[in-house]
């Protein structure tokens, strides 16, 4: 019987040591694991790194003590703690995981949609793409090859090349092609710029590209300044990345990771400035976006003559989305208006919390303002300022950071390089600087002319005034040198 009992005691001794190991092995996993990770994603300054390992070397050195000893209390009390921060890592290497793969997401060159509208006359005989057979049909000459050779699967027909939107138009009512396709985003400006093209022209069918961005690569070098443009497509369609879109929100930011300075500059929508590769009639910058992201990045470095490293695009359908992502935000409007973007939404004075679509349309307004364009801009910033505060000031929207950036980055496009994010995180995080950021805005005069996209049809332009931009570059000199 003795024999008996000591038999079990000595299975139950091992047993017990077994689930010991078991236990010291899993403490041992899933440091490891999630050491790996974090040290992986290259955002932890080396001090941190050795910190992080010695911190996971004690911790693992004192747990096996713990199981090691005789006493049950401290085995039982190790492997709570074991339990505990096996949790953590492996929320933490959910966390980080999660985080590349969404940044990965948002730096990758995405598919991007374009989606064209085939228009003719009202009274033509043609009443679908079936009937345009044997017939000329008119594109614009940037970016159709694209098209004609997505349109080519479907249809066949002969094409003449324009020079703009206005042109094509132009050369439809003169009857030089039987129909035209124009982007969406085109027939839309058009209907704005003339509502009596509704009853003009018909629709005879859509078309829809999908292609990838092919905006030269970023050429950013760790730890020297550069400079980042920031586009805020109106592509009208805020379901997807389109290719092309009204260049509404056009922002430079000069970065100085050495003094940790930013400049921003915001550039009016209606700057009337050359379209780079044209020639002739100016435009409004905002209408450089409909020929696509390179066209407005190059029209932007032609009128500042600075080279622009690196850009960030997001369509509308961003800001909706963030704003909702974090349950809307309170914004101040220092005057009352009828909101020209939403019906039946009235801005008072005062805070108004605004949803994503109501955030978008306060952003976007500008004919409430005598001000104008002038007023957008800082309704703009208003809103970003609202977002930076909703996410700071509240932890759970911290906490559920890497949701929001998952629900946006369909919206966002950049040719960002992932060493450089990781260049500029490992700098935050080694010395927490406090970056001084400086606002500007180059300006100009209210005035009406003639345009590149509409050149029969005089439109609202402001001119810019030089003096400003002379300043404007100035201060770019000054923030890329500075310490250098």
């Amino acid at each position: 019987m003795i024999g008996v009992n000591k038999m079990e005691k000595k299975k139950t001794n091992i047993i017990y040591l077994i689930v010991k190991i078991m236990f010291m092995l899993l403490s041992i996993a899933s440091s490891l694991i999630f050491g790996v990770s974090a040290i992986g994603t290259n955002f932890l300054p080396m001090k941190y790194i050795v910190l992080f390992v010695i911190g996971i070397f004690i911790l693992n050195i004192i747990l096996g003590l713990m199981l090691l000893t005789k006493k049950k209390v401290l085995n039982i009390i190790s492997m709570i703690l074991i339990i505990l921060f096996s949790v953590v890592f492996f929320v933490g290497y959910k966390y980080l995981n999660k985080t590349m793969n969404v940044l990965y997401e948002i730096i990758s060159v995405k598919e991007e949609h374009t989606n064209y509208v085939v228009l003719t006359l009202a009274d033509s005989e043609i009443n679908d793409l079936n009937g345009l057979e044997n017939h000329n049909v008119g594109v614009v000459e940037i970016g159709s090859d694209k098209l004609i050779k997505e349109v080519k699967k479907t249809n066949i027909f002969g094409y003449k090349k324009y020079a703009s939107v206005g042109e094509v138009i132009y050369g439809l009512e003169l009857k030089e092609v039987d129909a035209i396709i124009i982007t969406l985003t085109m027939y839309n400006l058009l209907l704005e710029e003339n509502s009596e093209y509704e009853t003009i022209l018909k629709k005879l069918g859509e078309y829809e590209v999908i292609g990838k961005d092919e905006t030269v690569e970023s050429d950013v070098k760790i730890g020297e300044s550069f400079i980042l443009y920031i586009s805020g497509l109106d592509s009208r369609d805020l379901s997807f990345l389109s290719q092309v879109g009204l260049s509404d929100v056009n922002i430079l930011a000069v970065v100085n990771p050495t003094t940790h300075k930013v400049l921003l500059i915001n550039i009016p929508r209606d700057y009337y400035v050359q379209v780079h590769g044209t020639t002739g009639l100016k435009d409004k910058l905002t209408h450089a976006g409909i020929y696509g992201l390179e066209s407005s990045l190059k029209t932007v470095e032609d009128l500042f003559d600075i080279n622009i490293n690196v850009y960030l695009k997001l369509n509308f359908g961003a800001v909706t989305t963030l704003v909702d992502a974090i349950d809307g935000i309170d914004v101040y409007s220092d005057q009352g208006f009828n909101s020209s973007h939403m019906r039946g939404w009235y801005v008072k004075k005062g805070m108004n919390h605004m949803d994503g679509a109501k955030a978008l349309a306060f952003a976007r307004e500008r004919y409430a303002y005598s001000s104008g364009d002038r007023h957008r801009g800082k309704n703009q910033q208003d809103v970003i300022a609202a977002i930076i505060n909703k996410v700071s000031q509240e932890k759970k929207y911290l906490l559920k950071y890497t949701d929001i950036l998952e629900s946006i980055q369909p919206y966002i496009s950049t040719n960002f390089k992932i060493e450089n994010v990781q260049a500029l995180v490992k700098d935050q995080l080694d010395t927490m600087p406090k970056w001084q950021v400086e606002s500007i805005a180059v300006n100009g005069t209210n005035s009406t002319n003639y345009t590149y996209s509409w050149p029969r049809q005089r439109t609202y332009v402001m001119v810019p005034i030089q003096e400003t931009i002379d300043e404007a570059k100035e201060k770019i000199s000054s923030v890329m040198k500075e310490g250098q």
